[in-house]
């Protein structure tokens, strides 16, 4: 199979997971769910072959932490080490983006107006969510910290005006805390409307765009 074929694949079955959380077939999302970085990551192995070794090992890190993630979030009383799994995998896409923006001169620009931004979001929104966390409120300002760095690693990468693959990344990182984000809200303070579909369709697209613009941006 070429290397479209398993990015297509992997859409298909980010299709097939989302029909079974809509029909309540959760037993058979252990067919779809795992599947998935696995595809992405076999997607990743045929197209990134201009990636340093260096860099594929922190994104390979990423997606196994992720892999990990996705399995133990579907045992209810594995939430927290799945959530542990995450957390490291956002490590791992940290070291990855900030070993992209010390190897793309001119280094870029911090762009203070972001950060500010981005602290105050994620300040407000713990803020809001404290009341509804009880003991898992340290987890979860770590958490919220580490994917809020996260994303600032992708805005400080590269260079917006003429890496137009940079914006896949961002897209992916926004869609990855705008996941994340979500699961707080459906779990801790209250179920949202189609919630395990908006969850899930986010963070299938936060991870292709992560991964599909890193390979873009090594192949240019």
């Amino acid at each position: 199979m070429n290397k479209s074929g398993w990015l297509a694949l992997y859409f298909l079955t980010l299709f097939a997971d989302l029909v079974l959380i809509s029909l309540n077939m959760d037993s058979l999302r252990f067919a779809t769910k795992p599947l998935l970085v696995p595809l992405l990551a076999v997607y990743f192995l045929t197209a990134g072959e201009a990636m340093p070794a260096k860099q594929k090992a922190w994104m390979y890190g990423a997606m196994l932490s992720c892999l990990l993630g996705d399995v133990l979030l579907m045992f209810d009383h594995l939430f927290l080490s799945g959530l542990g799994c995450f957390l490291v995998g956002h490590i791992f896409y940290i070291i990855f983006f900030l070993t992209i923006r010390y190897s793309n001169p001119p280094v870029p620009f911090c762009k203070y107006h972001w950060v500010f931004l981005n602290a105050a979001a994620v300040i407000g929104y713990i803020l809001f969510l404290i009341p509804y966390l009880g003991n898992m409120l340290i987890p979860v300002i770590i958490y919220s910290l580490v994917i809020s760095i996260m994303l600032q690693s992708v805005i400080h990468a590269f260079h917006f005006r003429y890496q137009r693959m940079a914006w896949y990344c961002l897209a992916g990182a926004v869609l990855f805390v705008l996941s994340d984000s979500l699961i707080a809200l459906n779990r801790f303070y209250h179920p949202l409307p189609a919630g395990g579909q908006l969850v899930m369709l986010t963070y299938g697209l936060a991870q292709a765009g992560l991964v599909y613009g890193a390979v873009q941006y090594y192949r240019r």
